[in-house]
């Protein structure tokens, strides 16, 4: 048999090694037992491929209060938040939170829905919410369709200083908890990462009320269905095959892995490898971005042995300037698919740097290509100026104030993004 003869094969081998690579991936696509659904996340009857995509946002009870008043409390912030009405819903978010993040460390997610269900835990009610719809695949047509199935995921809420209400900034006046771990000014304890932040999802057309969703089963940990998805690709040869997501993670304002100077809180790498890479979700890109001068071989003696080729530092600074080939959103665009999942720490301590990438994902349109559609989970410090934190910041100017943090990380959650606010 001559070449030509043959290509026909293994064109259509190819395909079908793609096509078992991606369900290989994904081989948690089948809904588990004692699933609350009665439909396969993943999967209709016809064997239809689904996905699930962000449908909105909405604001918990307490995080509503706090924008109806951000605007007068941002003047005496560390007064406000010491209220005891304040001062007993933080203990009641940051207990939950903590709990939530401490698992040992034997505890992973390598499959979907890893975690048995549970009922609705009471402090839950202070959370926010990321609501998603079903959407499946429909080969003639090559697009997603909207498909019954709705799911629900907890975000922390947007309350007091956007930090942890326990952490020292407020000075003699910074509350205080007990067993809460000395503060540092770089609490990370009012974040929940997707991963740790319970969901629930059913086969209903219309979204639960808060009271509704109170009768549901919810997992406190694990992956979520809408976590990342199959990417399908139709080809003439082979038909549709579906291409494996992959994790990435883009660190800009990286310094060391582990250490920076004598503060391990000011060096990220560890924290979100132990929080995604650590809990059976590997990154298969970690992408470092830090414009201080590092010392390579310092660098990469930092990082865990199964970071290596996977690890990569760009010790200069990326740019917004239009047609630069180190352009932030650009960059982006290039390395990440919608499929995927990509968590993007924003933390360079320069404003006119930082505000024009936020302003770029506050203004695109998700459905045009938009870099916002690609981004699951930002940690973002947000340097605006109110007391006490233009001190450490700086004072900078004419970038707003609390009250417009509060507006830009709302807005961000609106498009779909998990938004924290980084210490």
């Amino acid at each position: 048999m001559n070449r030509r003869a043959i290509l026909p094969y293994i064109f259509a081998l190819s395909g079908a090694v793609l096509l078992v690579l991606a369900f290989s991936r994904m081989r948690h696509l089948i809904l588990p037992e004692g699933s609350t659904s009665s439909i396969g996340p993943f999967w209709t009857k016809n064997n239809q491929y689904c996905k699930w995509v962000f449908s909105h946002y909405e604001s918990s009870p307490y995080e509503a209060s706090w924008f109806a008043n951000i605007e007068t409390a941002q003047s005496h912030i560390c007064e406000t938040v010491a209220k005891p009405e304040h001062k007993n819903a933080s203990e009641i978010i940051v207990t939950r939170t903590l709990e939530l993040m401490s698992l040992p460390s034997s505890s992973k997610w390598e499959t979907y829905d890893t975690f048995n269900t549970t009922s609705f835990h009471s402090s839950d009610s202070f959370m926010s919410r990321m609501h998603y719809n079903r959407t499946c695949y429909d080969s003639k047509t090559e697009k997603f369709k909207l498909a019954k199935g709705k799911g629900v995921q907890l975000i922390e809420p947007l309350w007091g200083m956007l930090r942890d209400p326990f952490d020292r900034w407020c000075g003699d006046k910074a509350l205080k908890m007990e067993g809460q771990a000395n503060a540092t000014g770089q609490s990370k304890a009012h974040i929940m990462p997707q991963g740790y932040a319970p969901y629930t999802y059913t086969d209903s057309s219309t979204p639960p009320t808060l009271e509704e969703s109170r009768q549901q089963e919810w997992r406190t940990h694990g992956l979520p269905p809408w976590h990342s998805s199959l990417r399908p690709s139709s080809d003439p040869r082979v038909g549709v095959a579906f291409q494996p997501p992959q994790n990435i993670h883009l660190d800009l304002g990286s310094s060391y892995f582990k250490v920076w100077g004598n503060d391990r809180g000011a060096a990220s790498g560890q924290w979100f490898y132990d929080t995604y890479h650590a809990r059976g979700q590997p990154f298969h890109r970690f992408i470092a971005v830090e414009v201080e001068t590092l010392n390579d071989t310092t660098a990469f003696r930092q990082i865990p042995d199964d970071l290596v080729g996977v690890y990569t530092l760009m010790n200069v600074g990326l740019t917004m300037e239009e047609g630069d080939k180190l352009n932030t959103v650009d960059m982006i665009k290039r390395v990440v698919k919608p499929e995927d999942f990509f968590v993007f720490k924003l933390d360079i301590d320069s404003a006119p740097i930082e505000e024009p990438i936020v302003k770029s994902l506050l203004e695109d349109n998700p459905d045009e290509g938009g870099a916002s559609a690609l981004i699951d989970e930002l940690m973002f410090e947000h340097h605006v100026n109110y007391s006490p934190m233009n001190g450490p910041w700086g004072n900078p100017k004419g970038v707003g104030d609390l009250h417009r943090s509060f507006n830009v990380f709302r807005d961000l959650r609106r498009k779909g993004i998990r938004a924290h606010s980084w210490p």
